[in-house]
């Protein structure tokens, strides 16, 4: 359980004068008053925990990877071929649940192949512009391919030399997201 506004707990302080203020003092009202007293605090209490922010968090079983292929100019054929093979290996690795996505990346980012549980890579079809390097493209397409119910990461496989986009703003757009970010460098 996690608090986005924790400092709004302190007024959890209020609940015992709200209880002094409304406690029953007549006999024969007793037990209706204590009713009411009761909902007014559950009623108190769920709205102090709303202003906290109150979330609970559970950790996913399943793990799915986006997989970010460059394919521009500065990665050689033999890079290409490594790429592909690191890609076969990790998808053969994987848990029986676990999803795994592709996308190719050069001046633009293509989706290759959607985020899914098929195991088997083939030879890639897709053919994105190759005269630059935006991985700030990749990463923003990665990011949106993912579904809602499972734990994230992104592989990038590139050279690591961007021509084009801003590729920290959109790291950093991956880590406010709770995305791993992982990158190998051919």
């Amino acid at each position: 359980m996690t608090f986005s506004s924790p400092l709004a707990l302190v007024l959890l302080l209020v609940i015992p004068f709200v209880a002094y203020v409304g406690w029953p003092r007549q006999r024969f009202r007793r037990r209706r008053d204590i009713t009411s007293l009761l909902l007014r605090v559950v009623i108190l209490l769920l709205l102090i925990l709303s202003l906290a922010g109150m979330q609970i968090a559970q950790a996913a079983d399943r793990l799915a990877v986006v997989f970010l292929v460059d394919v521009s100019d500065s990665v050689g054929q033999s890079a290409r071929e490594a790429q592909q093979q690191y890609i076969r290996d990790a998808l053969a690795h994987m848990g029986p649940d676990d999803l795994a996505g592709i996308v190719a990346f050069g001046a633009n980012a293509v989706v290759e192949r959607p985020v899914s549980s098929v195991r088997e890579l083939g030879v890639f079809q897709s053919t994105p512009a190759t005269n630059n390097t935006d991985i700030a493209e990749a990463i923003r397409l990665g990011l949106a391919l993912f579904p809602n119910d499972v734990a994230r990461r992104l592989v990038i496989l590139s050279d690591g030399l961007p021509t084009v986009g801003h590729t920290q703003a959109a790291a950093e757009l991956a880590a406010a997201s709770g995305v791993e970010i992982s990158t190998v460098t051919f």
